[in-house]
């Protein structure tokens, strides 16, 4: 294949799939510096195999490549043994600033705050108190999927809310 071609067909691959190969390898890594690295893997690894990535199956070869890239860059960082070199740790300590997540809180509390009652208070008692559906049934005054429902609602929108904010900023 020419370099051209390769060229074209790599970039048509990467506009069809980004959003694709973004989610997994996010959910997959679920930290941003093991995701960058985990997509400078996946994306080298599209361009060498950028000629097998034709036709219906290419989402496919796409998933597992993101899943080999996420081993990869999970391997660099924990090492061949599995443990994670401490120095890591430490300058991932280094790096959390207090103000940020003191931020961080008062973003995610105003969110919580903008969501319908039942929904808001659902995802309180659900993740900051730490109650069984059950409970917060029983509190809501509705029944044990109305609350799953409750907060499965107000998870969903605060996360579009966070992630919107994020791309903002």
């Amino acid at each position: 294949m020419k370099h051209s071609e390769r060229v074209k067909q790599f970039n048509r691959i990467r506009a069809t799939y980004s959003l694709f190969l973004t989610s997994v390898l996010w959910k997959l890594a679920g930290d941003r510096e093991l995701f960058a690295e985990a997509m400078q893997y996946a994306l080298l690894e599209i361009w060498q195999r950028v000629e097998k990535l034709r036709g219906d199956r290419a989402g496919a070869y796409i998933y597992r490549i993101a899943l080999s890239a996420n081993s990869k860059a999970w391997r660099n960082r924990s090492g061949r043994n599995g443990h994670i070199d401490p120095s890591l740790l430490e300058a991932e300590a280094a790096q959390s600033d207090v103000a940020s997540r003191k931020e961080t809180t008062k973003i995610v509390r105003r969110a919580i705050a903008e969501l319908p009652a039942q929904q808001s208070q659902a995802i309180v008692m659900r993740y900051l108190e730490q109650q069984d559906y059950e409970a917060i049934a029983e509190k809501l005054k509705c029944s044990k999927a109305g609350a799953r429902s409750h907060v499965s609602k107000a998870m969903a929108t605060l996360k579009s809310r966070l992630v919107a904010l994020a791309e903002v900023e």
